[in-house]
């Protein structure tokens, strides 16, 4: 008798997932079904019903390289069979010190050191607990505050959302949250000193003197800010002005000015860093997102050089860490996605896709009677819309315009990054647009074209629309 063949691994027919809300994953959203999505290829993810959607947020300014690329998928593999983890309180691996190295080169002039993390609030807390330890070292141990600026973001974690300025998501942990002093936007769109004149005077940079003074310049850790503005008031940026006057008051009061590049790092600004296209260096820079591109889970903890050395001047270690930090599997993406992106040129690529998406979302929403702004640099934009345009008046918060555009856009295989809070305690609806940098010239103009299309059929349906 002859001996039957070895069958070879059955091919499992697609699964189709059901209703998820009363699912086990327990989701961020309870008030509506999620999308299951089976698979991504370039800028496209495609949900468990073959429907595409185009990605014009990247997640949330994550996915940089775009998806489906095999070589990372193999390094990935070849490190998992090299080592899995080692504890970085004793260890390092070749992979975190080659990320490490090649961040450096590419940092603005003076940072030297990167300590890692999982994500942008671990990178912000990191940030905040070294400035502090900073100032331990040189016996100024009353200084315990932290100065950031009105409609702001910089992450989930309590520590975090002390130096957040939104109140829907502050207020639920207001009474377990120490709330850390806040100073004006810079955000000339809705600027009390400057909206109108067509240059800014600076007042919402001399308002971190104020509040230093206020607070008392012995009390004052660290000052806290995006250099382009991601979730908050997207695309919002400062000029080289604004940055030098920061830079100037920090320095005289001896604070850490900490930017806060989550979003508009590792290129997305069309530099590697948003604060080398203002000419001022600050002492820290956070940043994730992007750096692992979507693949791993990765943030970072860029130090200059006069900070490590103020810190290392107590010969003590950092009071601080992460179990995952410099882990070697998300270290060896985030070096991978470095060398993709400067081998596809894709830098460059952020700056043209960017001025082409800018101008499209100008030709196509600038004269909408409920589109007060579009704004931003690269490919980290943001379009503001108004109940009233000569006003600036923002939509009642009760409407949801904002959940409402969200919606119609995924009917029509767009997916966007809504936000709120940008008009204050008055509310306010925009949308982030950051597609990864591998978008083409037609998707960017689908993107324009059909956010426009959802914008009036969200609009309509609004009571009396």
């Amino acid at each position: 008798m002859a001996t039957p063949r070895a069958a070879g691994p059955r091919r499992r027919a697609p699964r189709t997932f059901g209703p998820q809300l009363d699912g086990p994953v327990f989701l961020r959203e309870l008030s509506r079904e999620p999308i299951v999505v089976t698979h991504a290829r370039g800028a496209v993810l495609y949900d468990q019903h073959g429907k595409a959607y185009l990605d014009a947020a990247a997640g949330a300014a994550v996915a940089s390289i775009g998806h489906g690329r095999r070589e990372v998928a193999d390094v990935l593999r070849d490190q998992a069979m090299r080592v899995a983890y080692a504890h970085p309180s004793v260890f390092v691996t070749p992979p975190t010190i080659e990320l490490a190295e090649k961040m450096v080169a590419r940092a603005p002039e003076g940072f030297d050191h990167v300590f890692f993390t999982s994500g942008g609030s671990e990178a912000v807390e990191a940030a905040i607990k070294l400035a502090r330890q900073v100032h331990l070292a040189h016996g100024r141990t009353e200084r315990s505050k932290v100065v950031s600026r009105r409609t702001s973001y910089h992450g989930a974690t309590l520590g975090a959302l002390a130096v957040t300025d939104q109140a829907e998501r502050v207020a639920p942990f207001a009474g377990i949250l120490r709330v850390e002093p806040k100073i004006a936007a810079h955000y000339p769109y809705r600027c009390p000193w400057c909206a109108g004149a067509g240059h800014c005077g600076l007042h919402c940079a001399d308002d971190l003197e104020r509040v230093i003074q206020a607070e008392g310049e012995d009390k004052v850790i660290a000052f806290i800010a995006e250099p382009i503005v991601g979730s908050s008031a997207p695309g919002t940026a400062g000029d080289a002005a604004y940055w030098r006057r920061i830079r100037e008051i920090c320095d005289r009061h001896q604070v850490v000015f900490i930017a806060d590049e989550v979003m508009s790092g590792n290129g997305r600004s069309g530099s590697w860093w948003a604060m080398q296209r203002t000419g001022v260096t600050p002492d820290l820079i956070t940043t994730a997102k992007g750096i692992g591109a979507g693949y791993a889970s990765l943030g970072a903890l860029l130090v200059s050089g006069r900070t490590y050395d103020a810190f290392r001047s107590r010969r003590d270690d950092f009071r601080h860490g992460h179990t995952y930090s410099g882990h070697p599997l998300a270290a060896a993406v985030g070096s991978l996605v470095i060398d993709v992106i400067e081998r596809e040129g894709l830098l460059e690529r952020v700056r043209r896709m960017g001025e082409r998406l800018l101008g499209r979302l100008r030709e196509t929403l600038g004269d909408h009677p409920h589109v007060g702004e579009v704004r931003g640099q690269g490919l980290l934009l943001g379009v503001e819309f108004v109940a009233d345009r000569a006003s600036k008046r923002p939509f009642d918060p009760a409407l949801k315009l904002r959940t409402r555009v969200r919606q119609t856009c995924l009917e029509r295989g767009l997916y966007i990054y809504p936000g709120g809070g940008s008009a204050g305690p008055l509310g306010g609806d925009h949308v982030l647009l950051a597609p990864p940098f591998v978008v083409d010239e037609d998707q960017v103009d689908a993107i324009a074209g059909i956010l426009r299309e959802g914008l009036d059929a969200a609009l309509a349906e609004l009571p009396n629309g």
